[in-house]
């Protein structure tokens, strides 16, 4: 980096930090002050100041009395908002992954869409003594295979499900590919069409169902789901898939929370 990118880089950064110390004294100050005492307290040229407060008053972050003392704007309370909500939401959905952990007694999950990527966020170990092992909150990849990836799947657009189906691929002949996406499209369509994608895993015995919940906008957010062993899942199926189905109306209602 040449010396005139340096200090360029370093006026960016010190325009910010200026800011948002004028931001923050006007938020701490009491009574509310004024620009002429914002220049004082952080020993700021008046002339900066009056810059700083121009472009602060232009994105909503400060509002300019009749008095012409400075107090936090609209913007900040919509930043908070989102703030806090974000927190809510995360709280919101925890709680409805342990609901369910608590109503089936079975290990219950959420994963959510990150980019390209579909995580685990949120794990439940269920109550009964024998219960599905090797899930671990972060788990990512096999989507093609997973009740919750394929929850969520089916209801992506093309380009983005067909990168993914894709990516997990890798080493499969061309012809057995052509196979598999024939298979998996066809099985997306029901999962639509019925709200709930099932993984059944005979070797361990395990079955797992997961069913999407969605944004506010539409787009899909993720899956929520459980997963128990075969056995029991054949005995109490329609009663499983009505609690996952109920749980993901829930986290799709939370989502819609938002703005």
């Amino acid at each position: 980096m040449n010396s005139s990118s340096a200090k360029s880089t370093q006026q960016t950064l010190q325009t910010v930090e200026r800011a948002l110390s004028f931001l923050e004294y006007v938020a701490a100050a009491d009574p509310p002050p004024t620009v002429k005492q914002v220049s004082v307290g952080l020993g700021l040229n008046i002339t900066t100041c009056y810059h700083l407060m121009r472009t602060l008053l232009a994105r909503g972050y400060i509002e300019r009395r009749a008095d012409a003392t400075l107090r936090l704007g609209a913007g900040v309370g919509a930043l908070f908002r989102t703030y806090q909500r974000s927190f809510n939401i995360n709280d919101k959905l925890a709680s409805i992954v342990g609901e369910l952990a608590d109503t089936t007694a079975e290990t219950s999950f959420l994963s959510t869409l990150d980019d390209k990527n579909l995580i685990l966020k949120v794990l439940v170990e269920g109550s009964q003594p024998l219960r599905a092992s090797g899930l671990y909150v972060g788990l990512t990849g096999n989507e093609p295979h997973r009740a919750s990836g394929k929850a969520v799947l089916a209801h992506l657009d093309a380009t983005l499900r067909d990168e993914i189906v894709a990516r997990n691929l890798t080493g499969m002949a061309p012809s057995a590919q052509r196979r598999f996406r024939t298979a998996l499209l066809r099985e997306l369509e029901e999962v639509r069409a019925r709200g709930w994608a099932v993984d059944v895993d005979s070797s361990p015995g395990i079955t797992a169902i997961g069913s999407p919940f969605f944004e506010h906008d539409g787009s899909v957010a993720g899956a929520v789901g459980i997963v128990a062993p075969t056995s029991r899942f054949s005995e109490a199926r329609d009663k499983m898939v009505g609690t996952v189905l109920d749980a993901a109306n829930k986290a799709t209602s939370v989502l819609g929370l938002a703005p």
